[in-house]
């Protein structure tokens, strides 16, 4: 960004924050003893918490240019208002005066402020973007504005906790293919790795707007046998994850997509980092696990390099145990003896799969479906 017309700020040691933080600070330890102590602690915590605003707040303010016009990329834009505008700090809010400027009649409004700083969204100062997009990545957004309620630094809604990895997500998606390939590239493979496991899996959601009930009738109304999750989309989620020679697992690199049919763009995802994966060390063994799901093994076996397959022993188990309870009686004593009694051979013994498919341990064959016991 280039300003036409320079706008200098005189350097200055002088920060009335740090003055009213000390000022505040001695009264504070005056009377701690007359405190209960986790009350001095929140008043401590609150009190440094107002102080980092404060500072943030002069700070940022001296990223502001005020002028007739700035040249922004070769594009001239002419000063059109100034406003408050509170931004969400990791401390906590943050309010300062910032100058707009537009390049014409109609056109968006940029903020040279916001611009300099990295504001995400219109309202995030980066540190606290960061670390409220990790947050709801592991909690639903009403337990993140408990939880940081509950450590007294910034309190954003539940709603505005929502709303950042989705606006997050639409900036992702316009540039998905290269964002992956610089991850992909930047991606360290650990030095003592010696394999590389692939993996994938889908589950069907309901979507809030997904219409189920509408979509049951008007199948119904046409006549068509009503069965399976209406009003769902899949959710899809995949890994590469790292070992040592013992097994141990080093690192993992997850993926996921939601809403999305068949996991295209998931399977790209995956064999995109793969490859990147393999070029730093072409030496890993690669070994494929899911469950039996047709669609994951068409693609782990097509379009991932030659490598070990493997379904994961709990799919198997799960296959297993309706095949009993099919013969036997749906967790009856005899489906659970001989559920327990195939699970370990299937685990443990070597040959255990072709030992488990073969064994005439099955008193009702016509009633049990042989993909049961194939996958």
């Amino acid at each position: 960004m280039k300003v036409c017309h320079p706008l200098t700020i005189p350097a200055s040691n002088h920060c009335p924050a740090i003055e009213m933080l000390q000022h505040r600070l001695s009264l504070l330890r005056q009377s701690c003893h007359e405190l209960h102590w986790e009350d001095y602690e929140n008043e401590l915590h609150n009190l440094m918490a107002l102080a980092e605003q404060e500072i943030l707040s002069e700070d940022l303010q001296k990223l502001d240019v005020n002028e007739p016009s700035i040249e922004v990329k070769g594009t001239v834009y002419r000063r059109v208002a100034q406003n408050h505008q509170t931004y969400q700090s990791a401390a906590g809010p943050v309010r300062v005066k910032r100058t707009l400027y537009r390049s014409g009649s109609g056109s968006k409004c940029i903020v040279p402020l916001e611009l300099q700083a990295g504001i995400v969204e219109g309202f995030w100062l980066p540190r606290a973007a960061k670390q409220a997009a990790w947050m709801v990545a592991q909690l639903p957004p009403t337990e993140v504005a408990s939880l940081l309620e509950l450590l007294g630094n910034m309190k954003p809604s539940a709603s505005t906790l929502a709303r950042l990895p989705a606006k997050l997500s639409e900036r992702w998606e316009q540039y998905l293919e290269p964002f992956e390939y610089i991850l992909a590239d930047n991606f360290p493979v650990p030095a003592n790795a010696v394999t590389v496991a692939a993996s994938l899996d889908g589950v069907m959601l309901p979507m809030k707007d997904g219409k189920r009930q509408e979509k049951r009738d008007k199948g119904a109304a046409e006549g068509k046998r009503i069965r399976g999750p209406a009003g769902c989309q899949e959710a899809s989620c995949g890994t590469l994850s790292f070992y040592d020679d013992l097994g141990n697992r080093l690192s993992t690199i997850r993926m996921g997509r939601m809403p999305e049919s068949k996991k295209e763009t998931l399977k790209q995802s995956i064999k995109n980092h793969l490859n990147k994966v393999l070029e730093q060390k072409p030496g890993l063994t690669l070994v494929k696990v899911a469950d039996g799901a047709k669609d994951n093994w068409t693609y782990l076996s097509s379009d991932l390099p030659e490598g070990h397959e493997i379904i994961d022993f709990y799919h198997a188990a799960e296959h297993l145990k309706k095949a009993f309870d099919l013969s036997y009686g749906e967790n009856s004593p005899k489906a659970k003896e001989k559920f327990k009694t195939y699970r370990h051979i299937l685990k443990e013994e070597t040959g255990g799969i072709d030992k488990v498919i073969k064994a005439h341990v099955f008193p009702f064959p016509n009633k049990v479906d042989p993909w049961y016991l194939s996958v």
